[in-house]
């Protein structure tokens, strides 16, 4: 009798695993989102300059005329 009493306690306790997460995973993965919305944010903000520029000199000939004329001085 007292054989099962030992079988049932030791059926009963289990050890259970729990997951720690280390905060400098955490605090990666936070970096890599606000260097990619920076990097996002550039990329919009040099999209938007050259459209402008394409605007203001007339067409993409133009700008390039405008950039080797400011390069070599012969604007």
């Amino acid at each position: 009798m007292e054989r099962k009493a030992i079988a049932r306690e030791m059926s009963v306790s289990k050890t259970t695993v729990h997951e720690v997460e280390q905060t400098s995973s955490e605090l990666h993965k936070v970096g890599m989102y606000v260097s990619g919305a920076c990097a996002a944010m550039i990329g919009v903000w040099g999209l938007v300059c050259l459209s402008s520029a394409f605007i203001s000199t007339g067409g993409p000939i133009e700008l390039l005329k405008s950039l080797f004329g400011a390069t070599f001085g012969t604007m």
